[in-house]
């Protein structure tokens, strides 16, 4: 059984390879963003040294660790998709994984190319996303000095860095292959 937490900040492909992966393997798929965009204050746009927007995320992340726990004591491997930001975040699934001796993998997204990386943040301005995602490259690089100086901790589970400048079929067909290595 696994627990696969994502990896990455904005627009590094998280969300696209979580959604692909959860098809390719029938493994449910919990979305932070799902339960943060219905929270209280979904509406504001980012700021992240605000202590409102932490506690929103920070309840974001134990809602869905929650979730993934109660898919995962039904025996069924589980995906959530979350930028796993903090230590915090990555501790509570290590927590999650040994109390429902599920194997932890963290699949870590990135995007190589800043031209691709800002196409597709700037990408976003056109859907109709709640203020907090990140839809503007410029205001975005606030959030990215955020995010490295926060997602900066040792990682000692199982870990595979996706560049997804590749095609995306080449990616899900890398991590499936990798997953089943591991089993």
């Amino acid at each position: 059984m696994w627990l696969i937490a994502m990896k990455g900040p904005p627009g590094s492909g998280k969300s696209t390879i979580a959604r692909a992966l959860s098809k390719r393997l029938a493994f449910p798929l919990i979305d932070k963003d799902d339960i943060r965009d219905l929270l209280p204050g979904h509406e504001q746009a980012p700021n992240f040294l605000s202590g409102n927007e932490l506690v929103a995320s920070g309840l974001s992340y134990d809602i869905m660790f929650h979730i993934a726990r109660r898919q995962l004591l039904q025996g069924l491997s589980v995906i959530c998709d979350n930028p796993l930001t903090s230590k915090r975040g990555y501790q509570r699934a290590q927590a999650i994984a040994s109390e429902t001796q599920a194997v932890l993998a963290v699949l870590e997204c990135s995007c190589a190319d800043d031209a691709q990386w800002s196409h597709r943040i700037n990408g976003r301005k056109t859907l109709p996303l709640p203020p907090h995602h990140q839809t503007d490259w410029d205001t975005f690089q606030e959030y990215l000095h955020y995010y490295r100086s926060e997602a900066n901790y040792p990682i000692t589970h199982l870990r595979l860095i996706i560049d997804t400048l590749k095609p995306l079929e080449e990616c899900i067909d890398e991590i499936v292959q990798w997953l089943e290595k591991i089993k």
